[in-house]
């Protein structure tokens, strides 16, 4: 496992030695990812980063370039085979999941130094403390200094730094010997002559070395910094300690450290969802608690009433007036009902009713994060279908039963719309209840030609209104986003900051390349980030049952959960499907819509990686009897024909696309049966055939033990004689085995009867005939 070094020259020690990273634009795509803690950096991200406004044509390509040389480099034992494990590609990005950083260990050993001085063990401490400064060789990620995306995280660690050295200070004039640290401080104050605390720190130790005249002095000069530099005198510590040493204070002569406030202290930080107990479900601010223990449905899908749950606000009783209903939210099969009744809001269990009822399944904790958020922006991503659009809806209709003002605005998927559309549908919302009394700042309801000036009076018309009540306001499906609708967002989240204001985005993943400025501008901000994956195999039963609305088998909602990736989009057409077809169909066929929205978001990969997906679909097809592997690398360069490195781009632009997965054993696997079906169902007939017949020929030469594979591809292909004869082999090898076992089992009960092998390789050539192929063979 490589060690990274960035406090300093970026430098990694392998397994052979120092390790070689290649030019300049490289070894930045490799410090980007550093800085980003093992996070997932979109493509789009790294291109911003690195050519800023002006990327060339081939940007993409570039990335996927360094990406791979880094590779080769951080890994130089690894085969095609073999998925990375340090730089690994997460759609729509990738991410480093390095163990060894210097500036990691810099910050575990603060923190440890800090509770231990803290907690009183102050040599403790300055072991911790100085084992942390000693990493340092250098300015931190010195070679990019000049980056934007790496500013912020030279100035995090050039603030810590600086703490650590005061923290050290502190330590050392615990244990009596103030002496040591005077140097050290002269040295800190001279690059940071603003810092209070140091300057506070160096008079101290001053005065308990008996130099009272030179800790005046020192104060002196920190308040002519203070005043030259910023206006300002000196803050209620150096005052204090001017007036202590004046006055020969006892209590500067305490060897005891300066308990300033903790580099990790807790006490001041807001309690926050994740710190409250397991049952705990906030909602602004009020805590709903289960009051006895959760109910299971007893079979997938079926509607389950969990216990009474009661809310009050703290040291006050529950209101008595009648609740007003608002819609519902449901977790797994678990339906709860919303109200509200006076300030207080409660949630009682109704049993789960029809699909006008159902809205969210699985998804309880994503919804209990956005309710925890009262101001500030979320970002929620995720695949067309993962339920984004529903989970922020049932977000704000809670927010409006607990009297937040809420409007949500749609970024338009057509073309023509005016600029900033999404604004205006949300000022058209709120203006009705709380109109502009600016006159001349911005039209109502209308952001069309305001510009600069719009969006700072729509932020400062929000920030007032917030002092009424809390507002929620959505943008959804900001992939779509004009530069309006994107400028305005950052303006508002800016001006709004501190304000019970909070702006809830929408946006696929796959699709957010465009946005690495406005992402970059609200990281600033702190945003609570959501992404929505496939749910549980739990919850998509029951919503497939749900929807449905008639009995299906256990087997089929386990497959079909598996078919669609958890996907409730996909979930839902599915459950329609085999509402009208049963649930055989639902197990070969792709549903209209699905195959629809799939197809739209296979059209904007490149053409060249659409070849090679077909390929893959053909290579990834389902062979009757043979437990499904994914894609063999190897075969599919060999399949492909146009050589290795033009088979790991296309597989890698798909990777990030989210198409394909890396699964943990090698190889490439589709990240869903259904998105593999859709694939392989828009290849043209004969394409498809003459690609079968490809795979064919190339399992012969590569994997030639395959006979049920080679079977079904040559049957496919157009071969059947050679369909046939693989057929039986692999019947005669399936008979073999069999008979082993028979034999281990059932010693001394005779031997099984022989089969006949001519029947069973029309079998096996009947059960290629699987509806996505059509094929017909016999």
């Amino acid at each position: 496992m490589a060690v990274f070094s960035v406090l300093g020259a970026l430098q990694a020690i392998g397994e052979d030695g120092p390790i070689e990273f290649g030019g300049p634009r490289q070894r930045s795509v490799l410090g980007r990812l550093l800085v980003a803690r093992g996070q997932v950096v979109p493509v789009g991200r790294l291109i911003s980063d690195l050519w800023r406004d002006q990327p060339p044509p081939g940007a993409a390509g570039s990335i996927q370039t360094y990406v791979s040389h880094l590779r080769r480099a951080l890994e130089p034992r690894r085969t095609i085979r073999t998925p990375a494990r340090l730089l690994v590609t997460v759609p729509p990005g990738y991410a480093l999941r390095a163990e060894h950083v210097d500036a990691w260990r810099f910050e575990e050993l603060v923190r440890q130094g800090s509770r231990r001085l803290l907690d009183g063990d102050a040599a403790a401490a300055v072991a911790a403390l100085e084992d942390a400064l000693a990493l340092w060789k250098g300015p931190a990620y010195l070679e990019f200094a000049s980056a934007d995306w790496a500013l912020n995280e030279i100035a995090r660690l050039d603030e810590l730094r600086a703490t650590a050295v005061e923290q050290r200070a502190s330590a050392v004039m615990a244990l009596g010997t103030p002496g040591s640290v005077i140097a050290d401080l002269r040295a800190h104050l001279a690059e940071h002559p603003l810092r209070e605390e140091g300057w506070r720190l160096l008079a101290t130790a001053l005065y308990r070395q008996g130099r009272q005249g030179d800790a005046l002095a020192a104060l002196r000069e920190a308040r002519r910094m203070l005043v030259a530099e910023l206006g300002v005198d000196p803050g209620p510590a150096l005052r204090r300690l001017e007036a202590g040493i004046l006055a020969h204070s006892p209590e500067l002569d305490l060897p005891g450290p300066a308990r300033t406030a903790g580099w990790d202290d807790q006490s001041a930080r807001p309690r926050l969802a994740r710190d409250l107990p397991v049952g705990d479900i906030p909602v602004r601010g009020i805590a709903t608690r289960e009051t006895g223990p959760r109910v299971t449905p007893a079979e997938p899908g079926a509607a389950a009433v969990p216990p009474a749950t009661s809310t009050e606000p703290p040291g006050a009783a529950s209101a008595a007036a009648a609740p007003r209903a608002v819609p519902t939210v449901a977790d797994g099969a678990v339906l709860l009902e919303i109200s509200t009744a006076g300030p207080a809001t409660a949630l009682t269990a109704v049993p789960g009713g029809g699909e006008g009822r159902v809205r969210l399944f699985g998804r309880r904790s994503e919804l209990s994060l956005l309710l925890d958020r009262s101001e500030g922006v979320a970002l929620v991503s995720g695949e067309a279908g993962m339920g984004k659009t529903a989970l922020v809806e049932e977000a704000a209709a809670v927010r409006a039963g607990q009297g937040a003002r809420v409007a949500i605005g749609r970024c338009p998927a057509t073309r023509g719309a005016p600029p900033g559309w999404a604004w205006t549908e949300i000022l058209r919302t709120l203006t009705t209840a709380m109109p502009f009394d600016t006159a001349g700042s911005v039209r109502a309801g209308s952001l069309r030609g305001e510009g600069f000036h719009g969006r700072r009076a729509v932020a400062a018309h929000l920030r007032a209104a917030a002092a009424e009540a809390p507002i929620m306001l959505v943008v959804e499906d900001l992939h779509r986003a004009d530069r309006e609708t994107l400028d305005t967002l950052v303006e508002v989240v800016a001006e709004t900051a501190g304000a019970a204001v909070t702006v809830v985005c929408t946006f696929r993943q796959e699709e957010a390349g465009r946005l690495a400025g406005t992402m970059a501008a609200l990281a600033r901000r702190e945003p609570l980030r959501i992404a929505l994956r496939g749910l549980r195999p739990g919850a998509a039963a029951g919503l497939v049952t749900a929807v449905a609305g008639v009995p299906v088998t256990r087997p089929a909602l386990t497959a079909v959960a598996a078919r669609t990736g958890g996907n409730p989009f996909f979930l839902r057409e599915t459950a329609r499907l085999i509402a009208a077809e049963g649930e055989a169909a639902a197990l070969t066929t792709v549903p209209a819509g699905v195959r629809d929205v799939l197809a739209a978001r296979l059209a904007v990969l490149p053409a060249r990686v659409r070849t090679v997906l077909g390929e893959a679909a053909v290579l990834d097809a389902e062979v009757p009897g043979v437990h499904a592997r994914g894609v063999d690398l190897d075969v599919l360069v060999a399949v492909h024909g146009g050589g290795e490195d033009a088979v790991i781009d296309a597989a890698e632009a798909a990777l990030l696309a989210g198409v394909l997965v890396e699964p943990g054993g090698g190889g490439l696997r589709f990240a869903s049966p259904v998105l593999r079906d859709t694939v392989y169902g828009a290849l043209p007939r004969l394409r498809r055939a003459r690609t079968h017949a490809r795979v064919a020929a190339v399992l012969e030469r590569l994997r030639p033990d395959e006979a049920a594979a080679l079977a079904h591809h040559h049957a496919l292909g157009g071969d059947p004689v050679r369909a046939a004869r693989y057929a039986l082999t692999a019947a005669e090898r399936a008979d073999l085995r069999y008979a082993r076992r028979e034999s281990g089992l059932t010693r001394g009960q005779g031997a099984r009867p022989a089969r006949d092998y001519a029947s069973v390789a029309r079998d096996r050539l009947r059960e290629t005939q699987s509806p996505p192929t059509g094929a017909s063979l016999l």
